[in-house]
Order: C-alpha cells, then structure tokens, then sequence
C-alpha cells in the first residue's frame, strides 16, 4: 500500500492523525495532491483545529504546481476572507486559472464577480458565458444565477420564458430560491401557464428548507385566505 493510500484508508477510518501525518510525508516527497488534501484537512478541521492560514499554505504550494482543486480553493479562501484580508481580486485570479481548465464552480463563482464587477471589471457577457458553461454541466448554482440575468434582463434580453427554464432545472434539484423564483412565474402565469397548485406546492417546498422570502410569501397568502374566507 502506498503512503497516499495509507493516508487515505486511515481517514476514511476516523484516525485523522496518522493520515495527517501520511499527507505530510507524500507532500515532502512532491506529491500534490497530498498537498491538497493537507489544505482541506486544516480548512475542513476534521481531527484537528481549523486554521486556514495552514490551508492557504498547503492550497498555495499545490495550485503553484498546477493543481486545479486547489487553486479554486485559494479563490474561497480570499473571496471570503478566510484567515487572511478579503481580497477580491487575488480571487478572481485563482478562480481565474481554475476555470480556464474548465473547473465548474470555478467558471460560476468567476461569473458572479464579472456579473457584480467585483475584483473584475463587469462584463456581462462573460458573466453570461461563464454561468452558461456551468450550467450545460449540470451546475444547478450557476442556472439559477443565469435565470436571474434572464428573468431580469441584465446583461440580456429580459426572457421570463428562458428563466423559467432554468429555475426548472435547478429547482428540480431542490435549490430553494430557484424553487421560489419558479412558485413565483407560476403563480402569476409569467413566463409560462399560470399553475396555482404547482407554485403553492414549490413555495411550500422552498420555505421547508428556510428560504425566508418563501416563507413571508406563504404566510401573506395564508393570511389573504384567512381574510377571505371571513
């Protein structure tokens, strides 16, 4: 068995330690991804403290040799602010590298700063470009993101139809405020066929998991019925 493998079976089996200390000896001896794998141990903090300067550290000798996962990491970690200053535009950059090989919350994140001119300057055609590639992957986030672009025309012809769309792909995978923003459409029949039934019941599904804004509107149309009904 080889030292990552060593490492990998001892976390898999909770003994967080002596993976850690597995990770270690295959980093010292050049492997990158144990390198990786030491970043998300100390961002993650399972076995051990969290401390995401340690991450940075570990995420940073990775991505400088290529390593993908890692360098969307480090945009996390400086779009957050996570044991270091935010910076935006130090994100932007890693994001940047990561998505250009096509990884996929990379490409969305990226988007979202395009999209608001954030560590970037706004472009919403490449916001557009990029939530479009991510979406054709099947990543629910970006979707809904483009929907919004859609439905409220920013960046785009405003397309209540095409949002719809979206909303339905990333609401079938139980993404709350795209389930919202479909209940919306549907209950005034914008963008598609008015379906009071379907629209009450993703409402009801999007306020299950605390999305506030389908919990005020469920409330306003359960008060209207009380109202009614006297």
């Amino acid at each position: 068995m080889s030292i990552m493998e060593n490492a990998n079976a001892q976390f898999e089996s909770g003994n967080y330690q002596a993976a850690k200390e597995s990770w270690r000896q295959a980093a010292e001896d050049g492997d990158v991804e144990a390198e990786f794998l030491l970043g998300q141990f100390y961002s993650q903090g399972e076995g051990v403290k969290k401390d995401y300067q340690r991450a940075h550290d570990h995420f940073m000798k990775a991505a400088n040799s290529g390593h993908t996962e890692s360098e969307y990491s480090l945009g996390v970690l400086y779009g957050i602010g996570l044991g270091m200053d935010e910076d935006v535009p130090e994100a932007a950059y890693w994001y940047t590298r990561a998505a250009d090989k096509q990884h996929v919350p990379a490409m969305c994140n990226l988007a979202g700063l395009y999209e608001r001119g954030e560590g970037v300057t706004q472009d919403f055609a490449r916001a557009v470009e990029l939530y479009s590639a991510a979406a054709q992957a099947g990543y629910v986030v970006a979707a809904f993101n483009l929907g919004v672009m859609w439905e409220n025309g920013v960046g785009l012809p405003k397309d209540e139809a095409k949002a719809a769309q979206l909303y339905e792909m990333a609401s079938a995978a139980g993404l709350a405020p795209a389930q919202f923003n479909l209940a919306v459409l549907l209950l005034s029949g914008t963008g598609m066929e008015q379906d009071m039934e379907r629209g009450l019941k993703l409402l009801e599904a999007a306020a299950a998991q605390g999305h506030e804004p389908a919990v005020n509107s469920l409330a306003t149309l359960q008060q209207a019925d009380t109202e009614t009904s006297d």
